[in-house]
């Protein structure tokens, strides 16, 4: 008896394999091709037109002209951000903060942003609570500077001049001795109003004046676009 029914249940599933599949038949999509001529806004007739960009010499303070060598760079085959190459030149560009810094830091990392987050990222690494920072202060950047150092809650002194110059060592160095910052600040160059401001020397004013190799870095801001 047994066996009878599993044979007839073999054989209708068998039976039912064979079978053609049916599947309910659903309507056609109701959709059609975009015409011109249903479109409220018809397409521009000059994005049909070729991209003309003109060749001139950038005098301001943003954008400039892009060199050579880096227009050919941006023109080569882009790379995957998990190919090895990639993770090649993470790894040189972490050498090169560190060097920059003068840091042996495991956590050196590269960040991705424009100007202000440069300058924000340098000053929430070199500032701590209560410590004294002295601002050069001739323009948007330093201002800038400032505002992110009190953010921090730190003793923040300002070396200022009108907007359109520059800074001297011997007026930094008479700052310098007033405050005995921990850090101080100056915008290389300074796209508010174009001045480049020199720093030949700094690095040794700084030092001098408060006794030790590092205890005053140079946090230097250069804004060109």
């Amino acid at each position: 008896m047994h066996r009878a029914v599993i044979g007839s249940a073999s054989r209708v599933l068998q039976a039912t394999a064979r079978a053609p599949l049916s599947l309910p038949v659903l309507p056609a999509p109701r959709y059609h091709a975009m015409s011109s001529q249903q479109l409220l806004v018809p397409p521009p007739a000059v994005l049909r037109q070729p991209l003309a960009v003109p060749d001139r010499l950038l005098l301001g303070p943003g954008p400039s002209n892009v060199p050579p060598r880096i227009l050919a760079a941006g023109g080569r085959q882009l790379i995957g951000h998990l190919h090895k190459e990639m993770f090649q030149i993470m790894d040189e560009i972490k050498l090169g903060i560190q060097y920059a810094f003068q840091t042996q830091n495991p956590l050196t990392l590269a960040i991705s942003g424009p100007g202000h987050c440069a300058m924000e990222a340098a000053l929430l690494n070199a500032v701590e609570a209560g410590e004294v920072v002295l601002m050069a202060v001739n323009g948007i950047w330093g201002e800038r500077a400032t505002d992110i150092s009190k953010r921090l809650e730190a003793d923040v002194h300002q070396l200022v001049k009108l907007p359109g110059e520059y800074f001297v060592l011997k007026e930094i160095e008479e700052a310098l001795a007033q405050h005995k910052p921990s850090l101080f600040f100056i915008t290389h160059g300074e796209s508010s109003t174009g001045v480049l401001q020199p720093l030949d020397g700094l690095g040794e004013l700084c030092h001098r004046s408060v006794g030790s190799p590092t205890r005053c870095p140079v946090a230097g801001q250069t804004v060109w676009a």
